[in-house]
């Protein structure tokens, strides 16, 4: 099978790092929002679970924050497939959603508490309010919200499928690219 080609280098440890730390912290959200669906309504652990959600996704806007800033920087390889393939132009698309929903989950999250009149607590540090609660607002947002998600779950499946593709069927070392290094000082 092909391989990359020669100047598609590896990304950097900064960039790796940052890739795999928003993996978790969005697979974190992701089976937090779903566990939360095991508690009844007004249930204690309910409510962690939901702010636990809420505090991974202030996590993953700042992650993701730092990778647009690295990768503003310039600080990335060449793409793998040649420039205007079909390939690459769909690459370029899946990642440009990717990154929005990573940066609008957070804040449609942030914009159902704000609406519902909730207190935002910030790794406990309480934050004040913007407006006044608004059922028909937080409804709104929390569809938005859950939309978004069902969309970022089928992109990360998505994403996931490709990079196995890569992997398994092209044997391309494209999956390489992203992966730590073995045995890298």
């Amino acid at each position: 099978m092909s391989t990359i080609r020669a100047d598609a280098a590896r990304y950097d440890r900064v960039a790796i790092g940052l890739h795999w730390l928003s993996a978790l912290l969005v697979l974190a959200a992701i089976a937090l929002i779903e566990v939360k669906g095991w508690f009844p309504r007004g249930d204690a652990l309910r409510d962690g679970v939901k702010l636990w959600h809420f505090q991974l996704g202030v996590l993953v806007l700042l992650a993701t924050c730092c990778r647009i800033a690295w990768r503003a920087a310039g600080r990335r390889p060449e793409p793998a497939a040649p420039r205007g393939s079909r390939q690459a132009r769909l690459a370029a698309a899946a990642h440009g959603v990717l990154y929005l929903l990573l940066l609008a989950l957070p804040l449609s999250g942030l914009a159902v508490l704000v609406a519902a009149g909730k207190p935002v607590s910030l790794f406990g540090w309480e934050l004040p309010l913007w407006a006044e609660g608004s059922k028909a607002a937080a409804k709104t947002a929390k569809r938005l919200h859950e939309t978004a998600g069902n969309l970022m779950i089928a992109l990360v499946a998505a994403h996931v499928g490709a990079a196995l593709w890569h992997r398994f069927v092209r044997r391309d070392g494209v999956l390489a690219r992203m992966l730590p290094a073995r045995g890298a000082h």
